[in-house]
């Protein structure tokens, strides 16, 4: 065997001196596959241009004027749209270039044709005819020095692919010498910048087990491609399967994704980084995504229609399948657990409400026996005053529950308690006067509105004291639901007018217009003039307006 190239041994020595760092965070590669999942779903866009690509090309072959030469031209670059996107297609336009390669009687074109077809046939899996390809239809002694580099380089990735499907020993004894000859050669022939020689090198060490080194190796090499470019993909690739043989399965991980995501964005349907990562995830026990994964690189491989790649897919199903039935398995493991403690609760529980049940029925009882007893209490001790102080007792606990009910039933007593002394005032000037045998001036009093003017201010006057004392910014946060050239204005002396009146009635829960007009002495077509015309001066929607008000003073 040859040795190693003098650069090759240098590059390695440079890449052990630096001592790599292999820290990822996962936040690092929950960025990545955040950035793949976007590429993704964006994955028709990219297809969608390298289509309109390929319609540029195609629309430049029947352009007038187009020579034989320049339409091989083309279906070279055409080709190499369609070499990792469609397999099929790629052969066509491979048969049309070396038809017309024939055409022109160019040896030279019809060699890179040829080594193109072998090229494709052995990184599709059609090793047979990528075998004759390179050894029938190929006069190597014709070649050029890059047309050699092309043939080495074909030969070395038929032999390495061919090597790892093959069963015998001897073959695969035989398939890694013939690797190392083309890889020699490859290195001879090439500088030492030039992707090929450094993809070699960092092969070779790969092969011979130097990870660290391929590692530094590849990493300076994809520093110098675009991240969305296929040889980024490619290189990304590598660096993915390095990084798995140096125990690094986080970051191995993150190249599979920067590799996933590249292929995407060339719209590359022959790509192997997506499967990888699906298998990945399946051992981080990622099974839902893994199975998106695994699915859309089997629909892109079935697109691409090599024999090769659905194959390979293929044996990963059965471990995601396995994973679901597993998941499954123990899913329910778990419900049926939880099901037996959920029996087990639910019999503690019954027998906890049957014992409050119980307990109940034995209070309901003895209340019942207290009840009794009251009963004939009240009935040897009742009198009117005993039954007035109860009523101030109760009342004095639903006060001490309830703040609002407090003030309104003090207030209903007071009024009920002034207005029985103003109606035995009335009575006692009644039958003075009827005595005094005033009866034109009893008349009199009794036509005037007065008295019933004054009671009604009376009631306002009392609404108002005692609305306000239990809601004392209402009328400040009942502005602010208004427009501000709507605000009510009160005038000096006022505490409420008949619009607040109204919409106070509403806040303590009253919200028929008719009771309203009711207690406010108005009648209904008025008070719904007022609501109407107030919530028409709503800030923001009138619909929910008296909503808003019902929460004017609650806690917030």
């Amino acid at each position: 065997m040859k040795a190693a190239n003098p650069f090759s041994l240098a590059l390695v020595a440079a890449a052990l001196s630096l001592a790599p760092s292999h820290a990822v965070s996962p936040a690092e590669i929950d960025a990545e596959i955040e950035r793949l999942d976007r590429a993704l779903e964006m994955s028709a866009d990219y297809e969608s241009n390298h289509k309109l690509r390929m319609m540029t090309l195609e629309n430049m072959l029947h352009s007038r004027g187009v020579s034989r030469e320049q339409q091989y031209e083309i279906y070279g670059q055409m080709y190499d749209g369609y070499m990792a996107y469609q397999f099929d297609e790629a052969m066509s336009l491979l048969d049309k270039r070396m038809a017309i390669a024939e055409e022109l009687a160019d040896r030279k074109r019809m060699a890179d044709v040829t080594l193109q077809r072998a090229m494709l046939s052995a990184t599709s899996g059609m090793f047979f005819e990528a075998s004759v390809l390179l050894t029938s239809a190929l006069d190597t002694l014709s070649l050029g020095r890059e047309q050699l580099v092309d043939y080495y380089n074909t030969q070395q990735r038929f032999y390495y692919d061919y090597n790892e499907y093959t069963q015998t020993p001897d073959m695969a004894r035989i398939s890694k010498a013939k690797v190392r000859y083309y890889r020699d050669r490859i290195l001879e022939c090439t500088p030492c910048h030039a992707e090929t020689h450094q993809h070699i090198v960092i092969r070779d060490a790969m092969d011979a087990g130097d990870y660290e080194s391929a590692y530094e190796l590849n990493l300076k090499l994809l520093s110098q491609f675009d991240s969305g470019s296929h040889s980024y993909a490619v290189h990304a690739y590598d660096q993915a399967v390095i990084c798995d043989n140096l125990q690094l399965s986080d970051e191995k991980m993150l190249w599979y994704a920067r590799s996933a995501a590249a292929d995407v964005k060339c719209a590359t349907k022959d790509n192997a980084s997506l499967c990888c990562l699906a298998q990945a995830m399946l051992h981080e026990g990622q099974i839902d995504r893994a199975f998106r994964y695994i699915t859309i690189s089997l629909n892109d491989a079935l697109f691409y229609n090599a024999k090769l790649r659905p194959w390979q897919i293929a044996n990963v199903i059965p471990m995601i399948e396995k994973s679901y039935q597993d998941v499954r398995a123990e899913q329910e493991r778990h419900t049926k657990t939880l099901l037996i403690v959920i029996s087990v609760l639910a019999t503690v529980l019954l027998g906890i409400c049957l014992m409050v049940v119980y307990l109940y029925f034995r209070a309901h009882l003895s209340r019942r026996k207290i009840e009794s007893m009251n009963a004939q209490i009240y009935q040897y001790n009742a009198s009117l005053v005993e039954a007035s102080e109860r009523m101030r007792s109760v009342n004095t606990a639903l006060v001490e529950a309830n703040r609002v009910k407090e003030e309104y039933i003090g207030l209903f007593l007071t009024m009920c308690s002034s207005y029985i002394d103003k109606l035995d005032s009335y009575r006692r000037n009644v039958r003075r006067k009827l005595s005094a045998g005033k009866i034109d001036e009893l008349k009199q009093e009794s036509a005037s509105s007065e008295m019933m003017t004054g009671e009604l201010n009376g009631f306002y006057e009392m609404f108002d004291n005692a609305f306000l004392q239990l809601y004392p910014r209402f009328v400040e946060e009942f502005n602010e639901l208004l427009k501000p050239g709507s605000r009510i204005e009160l005038k000096k002396g006022e505490r409420l007018n008949t619009e607040l009146r109204i919409f106070a009635l509403i806040r303590l829960g009253i919200n028929d217009s008719s009771r309203i007009a009711s207690l406010l002495r108005y009648s209904v077509n008025t008070i719904y003039n007022y609501r109407a015309r107030i919530k028409n001066a709503a800030s923001g929607n009138r619909d929910d307006f008296e909503e808003r008000i019902k929460t004017i003073g609650a806690m917030k």
